[in-house]
């Protein structure tokens, strides 16, 4: 072994693949396929976080809106409500809804969608999203 290095060890491996343009096209064409790979791959990780980061910022469907309250009723947390109520929802996350009771100076309250749609008219099928079309 001489001081040649790294040029030697260039020279030995294209003797062995046939020459130093086999060796160049063998080099292009793994590059570009590893290179292919990994921004296939990249490309599918920065996929999960976008398509989480739209459902998790998708609007509240009844933000803002008034509901009546049509029957008594009270919830796990203790929140009591009776019919003529009305309340104002602020912000929902899937099936917790925050609402503002009107003419109550304890609010807001954090509450399910499940007990408002059973003591008023809030919207059954409403899940506190908007629905997208991903």
């Amino acid at each position: 072994m001489g001081n040649l290095g790294n040029y030697q060890l260039i020279t030995t491996i294209a003797k062995k693949v046939g020459g130093p343009m086999v060796l160049l096209c063998a080099t292009l064409g793994s590059g570009y396929i590893i290179g292919r790979t990994i921004e296939a791959g990249g490309k599918r990780a920065f996929k999960a976080p976008v398509a989480a980061f739209k459902k998790w910022n998708t609007p509240c469907a009844t933000k803002g809106q008034l509901f009546r309250v049509v029957t008594d009723g009270e919830d796990s947390s203790g929140l009591k409500l009776s019919a003529g109520d009305e309340y104002r929802v602020l912000e929902c996350d899937g099936d917790v809804i925050l609402i503002e009771v009107l003419n109550d100076p304890n609010s807001p309250y954090f509450v399910s969608s499940e007990f408002l749609t059973t003591i008023s008219d809030f919207p059954a099928e409403d899940t506190g999203k908007v629905q997208t079309g991903d």
